[in-house]
């Protein structure tokens, strides 16, 4: 489907969910100086304007970013995640500007690691080419996001991250979703995939079953954390959004174990905000 647009949901509590995880697993990643790749399958624009009349809309980022961009405790949990908000924004936390997933990769890692962009909206691509031109070592391709995929791995560097975070705006993209990772894991077993997923309303929620297919894909340290700052309502809202990470890197379970709670309390709409941080297959 071409009819998604992040622009009116960036800076929202899936967005902060899902990047201060893709921070945290980027700084496990440069632990070790061997390079390594970051392939990302469903890209958008790289970085967007919170001023702009698609934001001002919605004001989904009032219920995000606006709400921890001042937290002392959460930047020292996750230094880069604010490191990042901060180059976008000219050094500050006006929050005119917020990034997407390949702006924060490309701003942590390194230039001898290499990043795949993968977007197949026109003018996202458009946009994404514009908005990552000056990270010598990104590479950005207008494709579809299983053929993308498939073409790039098995990758250059034996070490790196996928991330997938589909729109899911149809019931169809969950299987599709299951299907790419399981492929994807066929070709480059030792990678960390890290799956974003939203967790809707009662009429139209796949959570559930979308989170036990891909555990019983039974990959070593799949790791789920999942984040609802309300209860589920009864129709088609998004009042939560999860992660699954498949090879999580070591301790990524300890320092989500410090996050997690902060952050629930921090983002919590009412006191029926709740999260999830568990193994959902072991590590070995």
């Amino acid at each position: 489907m071409l009819s998604y647009r992040h622009g009116f949901h960036a800076g929202n509590h899936a967005d902060v969910l899902k990047h201060m995880t893709l921070c945290l697993i980027i700084d496990a990643l440069l632990k070790k100086d061997k390079p390594c790749v970051y392939i990302d399958t469903h890209a958008g624009a790289g970085g967007y304007s919170l001023t702009s009349e698609w934001s001002q809309k919605t004001l989904e980022c009032q219920n995000g970013i606006a709400k921890i961009c001042n937290s002392k405790e959460l930047e020292q949990l996750v230094p880069d995640y604010y490191k990042v908000i901060r180059d976008i924004n000219d050094n500050t936390l006006k929050l005119e500007n917020y990034p997407g997933s390949p702006y924060f990769a490309a701003t942590l890692l390194r230039e001898t690691d290499d990043l795949s962009l993968i977007e197949l909206h026109p003018n996202e691509y458009h946009n994404l080419k514009y908005n990552m031109h000056f990270f010598k070592n990104v590479h950005v391709h207008h494709r579809e996001a299983n053929e993308g995929l498939n073409a790039l791995l098995p990758p250059k560097y034996r070490r790196g991250l996928v991330l997938i975070d589909p729109s899911y705006e149809l019931a169809s993209d969950y299987h599709h979703t299951v299907k790419l990772v399981k492929e994807g894991l066929e070709k480059f077993p030792q990678g960390i995939f890290a799956i974003w997923y939203p967790v809707l309303g009662k009429a139209i929620d796949e959570s559930y079953n979308f989170v036990r297919n891909l555990m019983k894909l039974n990959i070593p340290s799949t790791l789920q954390a999942e984040l609802n700052i309300a209860a589920k309502d009864d129709d088609r809202g998004m009042n939560g959004s999860g992660m699954i990470i498949l090879n999580s890197p070591y301790k990524l379970d300890e320092k989500l174990h410090k996050l997690m709670p902060l952050l629930c309390k921090k983002l919590a709409l009412n006191d029926t905000a709740s999260y999830k941080l568990k193994y959902l297959v072991a590590p070995v």
